[in-house]
């Protein structure tokens, strides 16, 4: 059942009806089709921000959480959604009442949706005028926020309130563009090392004929099975991180990439050499721009650079397709960096309710701990 708290609220002499819904994964699927609608309209949709992403992550990783669901109307058409979970938590050593994004490191990135017209920001402000009132929490905490999105415009509005807020950068996104004219293609990588390299590797393969690529956007168990092998005959299986060592894990991508079938977005990419598979993208392919949340490579070919050779492949399919942007979903981390030299800002987002938890966990970790460290180094 869904808990409503509902209240209406008067912003630029427009009437909205602010509410938040409580409950468990079910108040995502009560709204998933309203949201849906939103997200087509909203400012940057993303396949992260959907309630199908949102409601397998609850499933998958806190199955017995307190969703609440803060939402903002007009005249019964939703303007504004920010899934949350109630939790108690400890912060900077002050035991507190927490709501934070349903997010971890499958997660991606995360953001509240909202109407990209005039009525979308009239209704970021009237969900602060909301959240500031509302009871039970202490603190807001939302983790890999992209810049310049709806969360980050309604820590602007707490922090025009006098409300205590604070921004912690994440790591960077990388991306690439995809260039429209197809010879540009061999402009990449942008590494000129790594570039040449990959001109030689083609080369000595195309000697063995027996390298295939495919795209495949319909979930096949065997293909999905195979990707989950191969992910976890490596590193990852070792330091046991890959999907398949988790049954919640393992489920969390299982269901998404239902999701994303039956929503029109799963794209499983795989390369392979004589049968053997080198490489392979469980990935998603949405409103022009290519995503790849979980990639994994063959380390008994490292002579081939599979994880390198699968992204050219891959870009040169996503130019044929009219794709505009290649997302190299996750953190600047080195091998990325040399497919390019473009990267977007996230972070992690607070507001501190006012109140003694929230003054006392705010001040601990934005003002005592980093004067004691400034005054360590002195």
């Amino acid at each position: 059942m869904t808990i409503a708290d509902e209240r209406i609220i008067v912003a630029e002499s427009t009437s909205m009806v602010a509410a938040t819904h409580h409950g468990g994964v079910e108040v995502v699927e009560h709204w998933a089709e309203e949201w849906r609608d939103l997200c087509n309209q909203s400012v940057d949709d993303q396949p992260f921000y959907r309630p199908e992403w949102i409601a397998a992550h609850i499933r998958a990783f806190a199955p017995k959480a307190e969703v609440v669901l803060l939402t903002v109307s007009f005249e019964g058409k939703l303007l504004f959604v920010l899934p949350l979970l109630r939790e108690w938590s400890v912060f900077s050593g002050v035991p507190l009442r927490k709501l934070r994004g349903p997010v971890n490191s499958h997660s991606c990135r995360f953001d509240a949706v909202r109407h990209s017209g005039s009525r979308g920001d009239a209704a970021v402000v009237v969900a602060w005028n909301y959240l500031q009132n509302l009871p039970g929490w202490d603190l807001l905490e939302l983790h890999d926020v992209p810049e310049g999105g709806a969360i980050a415009a309604l820590v602007a509005e707490a922090g025009k309130s006098g409300a205590r807020t604070a921004q912690v950068p994440n790591r960077r996104n990388p991306y690439v563009r995809v260039p429209a004219n197809p010879s540009d293609l061999d402009k990449l990588p942008v590494n000129a090392r790594l570039r040449g390299k990959l001109r030689h590797i083609r080369r000595e393969l195309d000697g063995q004929g027996g390298l295939s690529f495919l795209r495949v956007e319909k979930v096949d168990p065997v293909v999905l099975n195979r990707f989950y092998e191969l992910e976890s005959s490596g590193w990852k299986g070792t330091e046991r991180s890959a999907i398949a060592c988790h049954p919640n894990i393992r489920q969390f991508y299982d269901e998404i990439s239902q999701a994303a079938q039956r929503f029109g977005y799963f794209c499983m990419y795989s390369l392979e050499l004589n049968g053997e598979l080198l490489a392979a993208h469980l990935g998603l392919a949405y409103r022009g721009r290519y995503y790849s949340p979980k990639i994994a490579y063959n380390e008994k070919f490292p002579q081939y650079a599979p994880g390198h050779l699968i992204v050219s492949e891959i870009l040169h399919d996503c130019a044929s397709r009219g794709i505009s942007e290649y997302d190299i979903t996750g953190v600047n981390d080195e091998w990325k960096m040399k497919w390019t030299s473009e990267t977007r800002a996230k972070f992690v987002y607070f507001i501190f309710r006012q109140g003694l938890p929230g003054n006392l966990a705010h001040a601990i970790r934005f003002r005592i701990r980093p004067a004691v460290k400034k005054l360590v180094r002195r």
